[in-house]
């Protein structure tokens, strides 16, 4: 701080002081946090699974479906995928469970009653049932452009707490 420039404490001599800080702090935080073409911000790793849901009881009930919301299924699946909503009958998606070492196949298609996206098929067999999945569960999903298929995992169950906070 520059007090020798203002041998008294005046209040516009305070003001001054203050803007030539407020002034200095602006032009360190407009400094690009990288140097040499790598950044200098620690990143632990990128979360492969982008599409996360939790499970309610319509996705564990009767209807042997699991739904998933346009906002979600657009961008994630049917834009990988290569989707055609007009397809009536879907299309036939591989789903490798990383939890279990075990290949499945789910038919991915548009849900028109909602407007939404489905898995569908074997989804209560090879899912719901093998997996034991109840309401509450939080299960994903990720491409793997490598091996041309989703992976699936469990990661939460329905009473493990949330170490999150």
């Amino acid at each position: 701080m520059a007090v020798d420039a203002c041998p008294e404490q005046t209040s516009s001599c305070l003001e001054r002081i203050k803007k030539t800080n407020k002034k200095r702090k602006m032009e360190e935080n407009k400094k690009p946090s990288f140097s040499w073409g790598c950044s200098t911000e620690l990143m632990m790793y990128d979360d492969p699974w982008k599409l996360k849901k939790v499970l309610n009881s319509s996705d564990v009930g009767s209807l042997s479906r699991l739904l998933l919301p346009k906002e979600m299924a657009e961008p994630l699946v049917a834009a990988v995928l290569g989707y055609d909503e007009n397809q009536k009958e879907g299309m036939e998606v591989e789903i490798w469970d990383v939890d279990t070492q075990s290949m499945h196949s789910l038919v991915f298609k548009r849900w028109g009653s909602s407007r939404s996206y489905v898995f569908m098929a074997n989804w209560t067999k090879d899912f719901v049932k093998r997996r034991s999945l109840k309401s509450g569960h939080e299960v994903a999903f990720h491409w793997n452009p490598y091996a041309n298929r989703f992976h699936f995992s469990v990661l939460k169950s329905a009473t493990e707490e949330d170490f999150s906070n």
